[in-house]
């Protein structure tokens, strides 16, 4: 559940209550110009496609699909604008004037909800307005189609989990970091270089009237999220009952790691997530660094759960989870001392002390690759992790007939988590998933 998680730190982006003078902001949000006059229909030059730039970053998470950045203040300006003013509670009057633009900084910068929504509308292919070309860019690229490319972006990613970018013409470590979580959004190499695939997608999902998310495996109805400390940016805490509401319906949280290692929010987590409704069980990490440690790891797990009053009995308790995968260090590689035998005893002394068959998260490449192609496990259930969308099922291990739990992303972004998560989708009914978690 680490090896695939995107690990990055995430603005949280609360609603503001509006007020009709707003502080200003850093002005040229898009990078067009810091000039910022009164605007009104008939205006044109870079001051107007920088506000209707601005308009674009700062309606999009209403769900208002972009209006063209082309510098011409026309009649589909003057609506978005008045849009936007009735959004910030500001005079009506369909001019950028100072409120105005001191609005349309802060709400670009980092984007609120208005009260209502708009609906899709035709796209437009002219959003950001700096550069319609679109070369290979790269760590080190700069320049004006770099600023293309964060804008764009900014309009693909959803803010409240992706904070947007600065647009600075500079392709530093922030873009590249957030051109690979696009392309995984997108199911593209994630390379973090913006070359013809990557741009055909951004330019695409940045003019819609919605965020990239990764699409679900058909006909698997019922969701889940996998949680750990990296879904807490900056200490920011989940917001469980949004994540239930959002349509989750159960949830793995990690409990501990290793050794000595426990998730500093496994206390919280675990049985938040259970009196908001969710479905939830905790996992542990294992970690082969050291010989014959399996029975060890499971007596630090066993003893960090029963702390949060976890039993694996109680109403909403799923089973617990074994993270069986490659190593966490960067290196992708088999941990050195891993057995069939030491995650055998893991496995023994967790059932043995909950009553419950544990949940093995794996991947078939990672027990082909590292176990043989064991078939040791094929009793157990899987929660598989396979992110390819030309599957209809992920690849089953040696031996294993079925799956219990398919963790297809690491895009996930429902409401209630500030960062993005690993999501999965279970192989049931919901009648199942409540037998599962003794409801």
């Amino acid at each position: 559940m680490q090896r695939l998680a995107l690990v990055v730190a995430v603005l949280l982006v609360f609603p503001a209550a509006a007020a009709a003078t707003v502080a200003a902001e850093p002005v040229a949000v898009c990078g067009h110009t810091t000039a910022q006059p009164t605007l009104q229909q008939g205006a044109t030059g870079t001051e107007v496609a920088e506000a209707q730039c601005e308009l674009n970053l700062a309606t999009k998470a209403s769900k208002y699909t972009p209006i063209g950045a082309d510098g011409s203040f026309g009649a589909a300006t003057d609506a978005r604008v008045r849009v936007f003013q009735r959004c910030a509670a500001l005079s009506v009057d369909g001019q950028i004037g100072p409120n105005t633009w001191a609005a349309l900084n802060s709400w670009a910068a980092r984007p609120k909800k208005c009260a209502t929504q708009g609906t899709s509308d035709a796209a437009q292919s002219v959003v950001c307005g700096l550069s319609t070309a679109r070369p290979t860019l790269q760590s080190g690229s700069s320049g004006t189609d770099v600023k293309e490319l964060q804008c764009r972006l900014n309009l693909a990613m959803e803010p409240g989990h992706y904070p947007p970018l600065t647009v600075d013409g500079n392709f530093g470590d922030g873009t590249r970091n957030r051109v690979i979580q696009f392309q995984h959004c997108v199911n593209a190499s994630a390379d973090g270089v913006a070359g013809p695939t990557t741009w055909a997608k951004v330019a695409d999902w940045s003019s819609r009237n919605a965020y990239c998310v990764p699409p679900k495996p058909a006909g698997r109805p019922i969701d889940g999220v996998d949680t750990a400390k990296y879904q807490h940016p900056g200490g920011a805490p989940v917001n469980w009952a949004a994540v239930k509401a959002s349509g989750v319906e159960f949830a793995t949280v990690k409990a501990t790691r290793g050794l000595n290692t426990t998730d500093e929010y496994l206390a919280t987590d675990l049985p938040a997530a259970r009196t908001a409704g969710l479905a939830v069980g905790p996992y542990h990490f294992y970690t082969g660094t050291t010989a014959g440690t399996g029975g060890a790891q499971a007596d630090r797990f066993i003893a960090a759960v029963r702390a949060t009053g976890y039993t694996g009995k109680r109403a909403g308790d799923l089973p617990p989870v074994f993270d069986l995968e490659w190593k966490d260090d960067g290196s992708g590689g088999c941990p050195p001392y891993v057995t069939v035998a030491d995650a055998k005893a893991w496995l023994d002394k967790v059932q043995a002390a909950f009553g419950r068959t544990p949940i093995i998260y794996t991947q078939k490449s990672f027990l082909d690759a590292c176990l043989g192609g064991t078939t040791a496990f094929a009793a157990y259930p899987m929660q598989l992790a396979d992110y390819r969308q030309s599957v209809t099922q992920p690849a089953l291990p040696a031996g294993s007939s079925t799956w219990l739990m398919w963790q297809y992303t690491d895009a996930a972004i429902p409401d209630g988590i500030p960062a993005p998560a690993t999501g999965d989708v279970f192989n049931g009914t919901q009648a199942d998933l409540d037998q599962l978690a003794n409801r």
